[in-house]
């Protein structure tokens, strides 16, 4: 290519974030959750298939046991993966640590702390947390601590240097991501720089303006034996112009999953983003059918199909601010997204407490509803059910809710009163038990019955029939439910028309048909639109 051509990052380019060769899920890209979880999760999987690859290899081929705790190491060798065993080993040391000290004050606060002062306890606190948590109590003289969030980002255990974004040409199948480390291959390009650097900006901006790919290269570090294979990943192929909505309408388009883009001719609001790439045999949205600037993007909660470093590190110039829900304040199973986005390199986000609203312009807003359930009952905060009027439509996006406690609702001003254009939910009815993500953070474990019992679910079909009646839901969308094959490795599932998810939904759309409601299972790609409403419509 001549030396002053500049080019495009083709729209089949896959980048992922890794920790530690593991994809960077939110749970693991906390220092503190990510300490127990390497110890208690991620190393144990390793160790246990270098052990008994047999049994893994058995356990991976069966497609019905897609998500278990078994490592598919993908064709690659015994070696390899001891290779990347004594790396996480190696450049985890401050995790590791970090994870024996919780144990330690653990066992100190449940032995010590009694009722009387903490004072006399300070000087005991283990070294990895001297000075970067408060010892409390509740109010029934239960001992806890609490993390000073941005202290821990801070400390050694936040190991940037274990950061990465490995670049692959096309999409791939790969395995669930809880389960397996992404190994090198010679079809991925990884690029050693943190997560923070604004060098990824150069890269990914180069998706919709192009960039000069030596200079790139020379700015990313890469090696001259990977020049030609990084240069590969561009093309001279201008993406095609956004075309947002006319005048007078609102436009809401499904990408997948629970991720949502509602646009008026000069407004946008994303909603979960998880995009989905180019030639990866599926038709649905991707990038390019993103508008240059988004106004908002709202993350609804801490959840890895919900939030997305790979798609929101690939969109960082073009959000004007990521709205999240308000953490509870440093405990342990409840990381401040927000902390955690700055730690990232992400400037502009906003944390919005129960009720609170964010307003792009008179026309758009959005505004943070209380979320019951899918958190297996733990005291997790940082969850929003986002409602999002735009044009004078409403839009409710319960994803993963359990409608719990119907008289939530009620007691919301003017929500029931006035109709909701439409109601979007989650039907994933059945959920893991507590203990599939949460059980690195727990102090103990429980019993089999209570784990099984409390479990990561949402609503099933007569609860969210029920909310939509609550709500005056004018449409209901079921959604959230995993059934896109290209996520498969990110939600652990796909479209199976006998899961029981699925058939929920049918049953949705009977029971809403009953009504004289229009309701529908949405998957893989769907547009819809409304109208806008003047001040006298409303």
């Amino acid at each position: 290519m001549p030396a002053d051509q500049k080019l495009y990052l083709r729209p089949s380019v896959v980048a992922q974030p890794l920790l530690h060769r593991w994809y960077a899920w939110p749970y693991l890209l906390a220092p503190h959750t990510g300490a127990l979880n390497l110890r208690d999760r991620l190393l144990p999987i390793v160790d246990s298939y270098l052990k008994a690859p047999h049994i893994h290899e058995s356990v991976t081929a069966d497609p019905h046991r897609y998500g278990a705790p078994f490592l598919d190491p993908q064709g690659a060798s015994h070696e390899d993966v001891q290779a990347v065993r004594d790396t996480m080993a190696k450049d985890g040391q401050a995790k590791l640590q970090l994870a024996e000290d919780i144990d330690q004050l653990r066992t100190l606060l449940r032995e010590s702390a009694l009722g009387g002062p903490m004072e006399p306890l300070y000087p005991q606190v283990p070294e990895a947390l001297r000075g970067r948590v408060e010892l409390v109590y509740d109010t029934a003289h239960r001992p806890s601590f609490r993390f000073f969030e941005p202290l821990m980002y801070t400390s050694m255990a936040y190991e940037r240097h274990g950061q990465c974004v490995s670049l692959s040409p096309a999409p791939v199948p790969q395995p669930f991501v809880y389960s397996s480390p992404v190994l090198p291959t010679p079809e991925r390009l990884d690029i050693n720089l943190p997560f923070d650097s604004p060098l990824w900006d150069e890269l990914f901006t180069a998706r919709t303006t192009p960039v000069d790919v030596p200079q790139l290269a020379e700015r990313l570090g890469i090696p001259d034996a990977d020049t030609l294979n990084f240069a590969a990943l561009f093309h001279d192929t201008p993406p095609a112009p956004h075309t947002p909505p006319p005048p007078g309408e609102v436009r809401v388009r499904y990408f997948n999953h629970a991720t949502v883009l509602i646009e008026t001719s000069t407004t946008s609001v994303l909603l979960d983003p998880l995009i989905g790439y180019t030639d990866d045999g599926h038709q649905h949205f991707t990038f390019d059918d993103l508008p240059a600037h988004i106004d908002a993007v709202v993350i609804s909660h801490f959840h890895s199909d919900h939030f997305s470093l790979e798609t929101l590190l690939q969109l960082r110039t073009r959000i004007g601010a990521i709205l999240v829900p308000r953490a509870s304040g440093g405990s342990l199973p409840d990381p401040s997204l927000k902390t955690m986005l700055h730690a990232l390199g992400f400037p502009h986000v906003q944390e919005l407490s129960e009720l609170e609203t964010h307003r792009i312009n008179d026309h758009v807003e959005i505004t943070a509803l209380p979320f019951l359930g899918e958190h297996a009952d733990l005291d997790i905060r940082t969850k929003m059910v986002p409602l999002v009027k735009s044009g004078g439509r409403t839009f409710l996006f319960a994803t993963d809710i359990t409608p719990l406690e119907p008289a939530l609702y009620s007691n919301i001003p003017h929500l029931t009163t006035t109709p909701l254009d439409a109601l979007f939910i989650g039907l994933e009815c059945v959920g893991a038990p507590l203990n599939w993500l949460y059980g690195p953070l727990l102090e103990s474990k429980l019993p089999r019955d209570h784990n099984a019992g409390r479990r990561l679910k949402g609503s099933n079909a007569a609860q969210a029939d029920q909310l939509a009646q609550q709500l005056n839901a004018q449409h209901v969308y079921a959604y959230a439910m995993g059934l896109e094959p290209w996520l498969k490795h990110l939600t652990g599932s796909d479209y199976d028309p006998e899961a029981e998810p699925v058939k929920q939904a049918a049953v949705l759309t009977e029971l809403s048909a009953q009504r004289g409601i229009g309701a529908e299972l949405l998957r893989d790609q769907a547009e819809r639109t409304w109208s806008t409403l003047g001040p006298t419509e409303l």
